[in-house]
C-alpha cells in the first residue's frame, strides 16, 4: 500500500513537471516545447544584444576619441572614489573637508592618497553652503539646536568640517 501511494505521488509529480515544461499544451512534446522556447529566448536575446550594441556605437561615435580614451584611462578606483564623492556631497550634504575624510579613512572607504585627490578634483556642481545650510536645519528641526550649538557642529573639526564662511551662511538663512 505504501509503495503505491510513493509511486502515485512520483507519477503525479511527474506529470506536473512534464505539464510545466511544455506550458501546459498537451499535444506538444516537453522537449519540442523547450526546444522552441530557448530558440525564441536566443533569438531575442540576439536581437537586444544587437540593439545594444548598436546603441554603443551610436554613443560611443558621439563622443570625442579623446574623452573617451582619457575615461578609459582612469583607473576603476579613482572612479569609485569620484563617484562615493559625488553620493556623499550630493545625498548626504557633507562638507568638502567631511568628503575628504570619509573618503581616506580606513573607517570610511579606504580608498588611497591618488584616487581621493582625483576625486575632489573632479567633484563638480557641489554648493556646499547649500550643504551647510541642509544639515543645520536638520539640527534645528531635528535636535533642537540652538544657533551657537549648530554653528558649532557645522565647524567643528569633530562634527560636519564646514568653514565659517559656510556656517555663517547656513545660520544666516535658517527659518526663525
Amino acid at each position: 500500500m505504501k509503495k503505491k501511494l510513493i509511486l502515485g505521488a512520483v507519477v503525479v509529480l511527474v506529470l506536473i513537471v512534464g505539464i510545466s515544461l511544455s506550458g501546459g499544451k498537451d499535444n506538444e512534446k516537453p522537449s519540442q516545447s523547450t526546444t522552441a522556447q530557448q530558440e525564441r529566448t536566443t533569438e531575442s536575446e540576439t536581437a537586444e544584444a544587437e540593439d545594444e550594441s548598436e546603441t554603443t556605437e551610436t554613443k560611443e561615435s558621439a563622443k570625442p576619441t579623446a574623452s573617451s580614451k582619457s575615461e578609459s584611462k582612469v583607473p576603476m578606483e579613482h572612479q569609485a572614489a569620484l563617484k562615493k564623492a559625488q553620493s556623499y556631497a550630493r545625498h548626504m550634504n557633507m562638507s568638502e573637508a567631511g568628503v575628504r575624510e570619509q573618503l581616506a579613512s580606513s573607517y570610511g572607504e579606504n580608498f588611497t592618497p591618488e584616487a581621493v585627490t582625483y576625486a575632489m578634483e573632479h567633484l563638480e556642481g557641489i554648493d556646499w553652503e547649500a550643504n551647510a545650510l541642509a544639515k543645520a536645519k536638520s539640527y534645528q528641526k531635528n535636535m533642537a539646536m540652538s544657533t551657537e550649538s549648530i554653528r558649532e557642529q557645522l565647524t567643528s573639526d569633530y562634527g560636519e568640517q564646514f568653514t565659517s564662511e559656510q556656517a555663517d551662511y547656513a545660520i544666516q538663512h535658517l527659518p526663525s
